[in-house]
């Protein structure tokens, strides 16, 4: 269950980074991304 809610983010986080214009926008969704992989893969 708790692994469907970081799914949920990363797609939701997948949908910013294909609207993101900046460079500085797109490296905090990466870093999002890779906080919320490291969730799922604990």
């Amino acid at each position: 269950m708790k692994n469907t809610k970081q799914f949920r983010k990363l797609n939701n986080l997948q949908v910013k980074a294909e609207k993101c214009l900046t460079r500085e926008e797109a490296k905090k969704i990466i870093d999002k991304a890779n906080k919320t992989q490291d969730k799922i893969d604990k």
